[in-house]
C-alpha cells in the first residue's frame, strides 16, 4: 500500500526533472514519449506528444518548420487512424536525425 503523499512527491520530482531539462532534451523526450505510445498502441499518449512537438515548432525558420510540421501531421493522422507503425517509423527517423545533428551518440528507438 502506498502512503498518502507519495504520488504527489513523485509528480513533484518528475516535474522538477522536466523543468531542469534543456529544450533539446525536452524535444528528445517528446520523441521518446511519442514513439513509446506508438509501440504500445496508445493513440492518446502518442497524439499528445506529437501535438507538443508541433507546438514547439519555430516558424521563423519557415522551410524547416514547415517540413517538420508536415511530417508531424502525417504521424498524427496515422496515430489517430490506429496505424502506429508508419508513425513510429517517421518519429524514430526524426529522432535519430536530431541525435546525429546534435552530435549525440546513437540512441535505441
Amino acid at each position: 500500500m502506498t502512503s498518502p503523499g507519495v504520488g504527489h512527491a513523485t509528480a513533484t520530482y518528475q516535474s522538477t526533472q522536466v523543468q531542469s531539462l534543456s529544450p533539446t532534451e525536452v524535444m528528445l523526450q517528446l520523441y521518446d514519449f511519442a514513439i513509446a505510445g506508438c509501440v504500445a498502441g496508445d493513440s492518446r499518449k502518442a497524439s499528445a506528444a506529437i501535438v507538443e512537438l508541433i507546438a514547439a515548432l519555430n516558424f521563423e525558420y519557415e522551410s524547416i518548420a514547415t517540413g517538420l510540421y508536415r511530417l508531424y501531421e502525417y504521424a498524427l493522422r496515422e496515430v489517430k487512424a490506429q496505424r502506429f507503425e508508419p508513425a513510429r517509423h517517421v518519429l524514430s527517423e526524426l529522432r535519430a536525425t536530431w541525435h546525429q545533428a546534435l552530435g549525440l551518440p546513437p540512441a535505441e528507438a
